[in-house]
């Protein structure tokens, strides 16, 4: 006999719709379809993955009439369409009667057993993310009938930048004997181009501070794996101190970068292995007063750094060192952290500093407002307007939509307390904020709405080892926004607060 209660496969019963009218951003509301707006269906999606692939042949040379494959071109892929279908509801006027001049996401829950209308825990499996729909036809159907009573349905023709899943994050430990202290900063290496299906989540670079003063004395190391993070090696970086402390550490063109006290220390990468060689010191540039402490990359011929006394320096060859474009201009306190997007550059630091500039970097001046006197460590630059910026000491994080004329705090469970270290955002919905409370006690809280609701452990993240801090997260360089969202690598402190931690996380694929 059947078992009339299996259910294994996935079906319309097991889906909810939402909808974020303005986009992924956090001051933009999720509303759940047929209770805070109309109902809706999102039907025939079509996502293409090329635009045409093309054979190109020659005249075999050794044959006379047959021809051989040489190649072939592979032409870009066209945009996601989809239609979307609402039932218009009493009370009010349908939204879609008005002109479509905004973009909007939809996000469609995939779950068993739980309350799809909660967007945050109501799903089991996925949430399939619709981004930045742009409608670009309406149609209203038919209206009135004779001898009908029919619902009234409206159809709206969208396009969308992307559409991509997110799913719950499991975390291993991995690299538990390299990674014997703190671990300063991680990265996932650069897609190899020539590598048949290389998704970009094999190579994981990070690098773990030096033990200090003592005896023995450690000096800092670098850790890397080749396969995803199941097996790892280590290795020295040339030149460095036994005691020296290191900031930041990336990929750079074909070089693994890492960043020290008062210089840069580059290693060619193996392309077809991913393995460093040996590393070179440059101190070029940089000066004692102007001590650098992170590095922002653009691409290989643009790196920037900022560091003490409010420096800001540009390199166009790491191998050559580096020159200052600002000895402290814009402000003299310390900036720890600089990122960027297109022609806006942010760097942020003490006492509440924020500099930026909207001219790839030509000229440095504060921003028009700062929400905070606390120090700034953690910065995520979503686009040329809109930053997110961490403080330490407070655990708090604000954000703004107009390039720094004004910010709001984004509230979240233990804001306000502890220390937040970093926020990465891989797509303009998936972001991450890591967050220390005052036991300390590391956490890290997501969200796949851009920012308008973030989640804790159990949903999004699950597994979550107690340990003391996630200094530094990394995500792919994926051209895939899918892989992106759902790899994460964690590097930090452990419970013990003497070992450094690496904890990587990737979603369950069938």
């Amino acid at each position: 006999m059947p078992d009339l209660t299996v259910d294994e496969v996935i079906s319309n019963k097991h889906k909810r719709n939402f909808i974020q009218f303005g986009g992924p951003r956090p001051q933009n509301k999720v509303l759940f379809a047929g209770q805070d707006t109309q109902y809706l269906s999102i039907e025939g999606v079509g996502v293409p993955e090329t635009g045409g692939i093309n054979p190109v042949w020659v005249h075999d040379p050794n044959f006379s009439g047959r021809f051989k494959l040489v190649g072939r071109t592979v032409n870009p892929p066209d945009l996601a369409k989809a239609s979307v279908k609402l039932r218009e509801k009493h009370g009010a006027i349908p939204r879609q009667l008005f002109k479509q001049n905004c973009q909007f996401n939809l996000y469609e829950l995939t779950g068993t057993c739980g309350d799809l209308s909660d967007f945050i825990g109501g799903w089991s499996d996925y949430v399939l993310i619709y981004s930045n729909a742009i409608v670009s036809e309406k149609d209203l159907g038919s209206r009135t009938g004779w001898d009908k009573d029919d619902v009234i349905e409206d159809s709206l023709s969208i396009t969308l930048s992307d559409v991509y899943p997110v799913g719950s994050l499991s975390f291993g430990e991995t690299a538990t004997t390299q990674a014997d202290r703190e671990v300063v900063d991680v990265v996932y290496g650069s897609i190899q181009s020539c590598i048949d299906c290389d998704d970009g989540t094999q190579r994981i670079y990070s690098l773990t501070k030096s033990s200090g003063a003592g005896s023995p004395g450690l000096p800092p190391e670098i850790q890397y794996s080749i396969d995803g993070g199941s097996n790892w090696s280590q290795m020295n970086i040339a030149g460095i101190g036994v005691s020296e402390d290191v900031f930041a550490l990336d990929i750079v063109g074909q070089y693994l970068v890492v960043l020290g006290l008062d210089a840069l220390y580059y290693s060619e990468i193996n392309k077809d292995t991913g393995t460093p060689a040996a590393f070179t010191k440059v101190s070029t540039g940089f000066v004692a007063e102007g001590s650098p402490n992170d590095m922002f990359v653009v691409g290989p011929r643009e790196v920037w750094f900022c560091g003490d006394g409010g420096y800001i320096y540009k390199s166009t060859d790491v191998t050559a060192g580096v020159t200052v474009v600002s000895a402290g201009s814009a402000t003299t306190n310390a900036l720890q952290r600089i990122s960027g997007s297109g022609q806006t550059l942010v760097a942020v630091g003490l006492l509440g500093t924020i500099i930026k500039s909207t001219n790839g970097g030509v000229t440095w001046a504060t921003a028009t407002v700062t929400p905070t006197g606390s120090s700034i460590i953690a910065l995520a630059v979503l686009d040329t307007v809109r930053f997110m910026i961490g403080t330490g000491t407070t655990g708090q994080v604000y954000h703004t939509t107009n390039g720094g004329e004004s910010w709001v705090e984004i509230a979240f469970s233990g804001s306000g307390t502890g220390n937040v270290w970093d926020i990465v955002f891989p797509t303009s919905e998936v972001g991450y904020i890591s967050h220390s409370t005052t036991t300390p006690t590391a956490r890290v809280l997501s969200t796949w709405n851009g920012g308008a609701d973030w989640s804790r452990t159990k949903y999004r993240i699950m597994n979550w080892p107690v340990f003391q801090k996630a200094t530094r997260l990394a995500t792919p360089r994926s051209l895939d926004a899918g892989i992106n969202a759902n790899n994460l690598v964690i590097g930090g402190l452990s419970g013990g607060g003497t070992d450094g931690i690496l904890l990587v996380g990737t979603a369950s694929k069938k």
